[in-house]
């Protein structure tokens, strides 16, 4: 698996850094999130744990894989600023727990 960063923004009023990038996965399905995670943070010298992955979007019968990613400056405003869903998905926080609803008597 490479990445090829295509483009990258640092946008200092969320503080961060919003990248976009190619992944070229030969003979092999999709990478999961967290391996791209790992090769994007590893690739821009970036810390994990303020590395996340917004879409991975693969066309049909193609090797490669377009990402959208952004990295922050610290952590305490990425947990502001990102969707929960999001995090969720990177592994990053534990999905919350959804309260019982009361059956309703007729």
């Amino acid at each position: 698996m490479e990445i090829e960063v295509v483009e990258k923004n640092y946008n200092p009023l969320l503080g961060r850094t919003e990248v976009k990038a190619k992944v070229s996965h030969l003979r092999s399905a999709t990478p999961t999130r967290m391996d791209v995670r790992r090769q994007l943070a590893a690739r821009l010298n970036a810390d994990l744990d303020r590395t996340v992955i917004l879409k991975i979007i693969t066309p049909f019968g193609v090797s490669e894989s377009n990402v959208e990613a952004h990295i922050y400056d610290d952590k305490e405003t990425m947990l502001k600023t990102e969707k929960p869903y999001i995090l969720v998905r990177n592994q990053i926080i534990e999905k919350p727990e959804k309260k019982a609803k009361k059956k309703k008597k007729k």
